[in-house]
């Protein structure tokens, strides 16, 4: 087994919210999946914030000629009712979008944070989905762990200390890839290991206690797995061309 996900996160393609300018989010959003090709990605992962409805359909179809077989989630700027006219999944919930597969030797659990808040009703389904001997790898667009800076003060996942238990509890290996927080970061605490990924648009400043937004660099996240290791490759973007980065 020799699996490589390009995992990317935060397009917010149409996002008019945003006060900064010298940012081109439809063509970084390119520039990633071109690169990510030229790592021999064969998967794809899209961790949740599309942003603008109007762009749904482009932004799915820019997916599916890329990686036909790519998987997303939605984040908090996400309308669940739209982009599941996209999103073709078998989801466990109607009104949710959180869904699970598995392999010889991992147990992938896709779940849904775009209310910045774990349903009583996903926690349940992801307590049964947690019964497994193979190693984990959960996809939500929101940390589970915590990270000092301000967008975590700010805009953390409300109940995070629930799934944080659940995952403790656990003799398996964790391994979280999440989003939101717009900058690169890596932690682990006992058997769970989480690494944040930087948006493919703009950045937020990690060592800050307010959010300070920057256009200077945009990324994602190469993933390789193989039956006894999780690796990752994170890949940034400044003035035109990818460097890998150490964490």
């Amino acid at each position: 087994m020799h699996k490589v996900i390009a995992f990317i996160t935060d397009t917010h393609l149409g996002d008019t919210h945003t006060r900064c300018e010298g940012y081109n989010p439809a063509k970084q959003l390119d520039d990633v999946l071109n690169n990510s090709a030229l790592q021999n990605a064969t998967h794809l992962v899209f961790a949740g914030d599309i942003t603008e409805p109007q762009m749904y359909p482009y932004f799915f179809n820019r997916l599916h000629s890329a990686y036909p077989n790519y998987k997303a989630i939605l984040g908090n700027h996400d309308k669940h009712a739209e982009a599941v006219k996209h999103c073709h999944y078998k989801s466990a919930s109607g009104t949710e979008l959180y869904y699970s597969e598995e392999d010889e030797f991992y147990k992938y659990i896709y779940l849904d944070s775009s209310s910045s808040y774990i349903s009583e009703s996903q926690l349940q389904w992801l307590e049964q989905e947690l019964d497994t001997s193979k190693k984990i790898v959960i996809f939500i667009h929101h940390p589970i762990l915590a990270v000092a800076t301000g967008m975590d003060s700010i805009y953390p996942l409300k109940n995070r200390d629930a799934l944080r238990t659940l995952l403790h509890q656990l003799s398996n290996d964790v391994t979280i890839f999440c989003g939101h927080y717009h900058m690169p970061d890596k932690q682990q605490v006992g058997n769970i290991v989480q690494y944040i990924t930087p948006a493919t648009s703009f950045q937020v400043k990690k060592a800050s206690d307010t959010i300070e937004v920057n256009t200077d660099s945009f990324g994602y996240r190469i993933i390789t797995l193989k039956p006894q290791s999780v690796t990752t490759q994170l890949l940034i973007n400044r003035n035109g061309t990818f460097e890998e980065i150490p964490e």
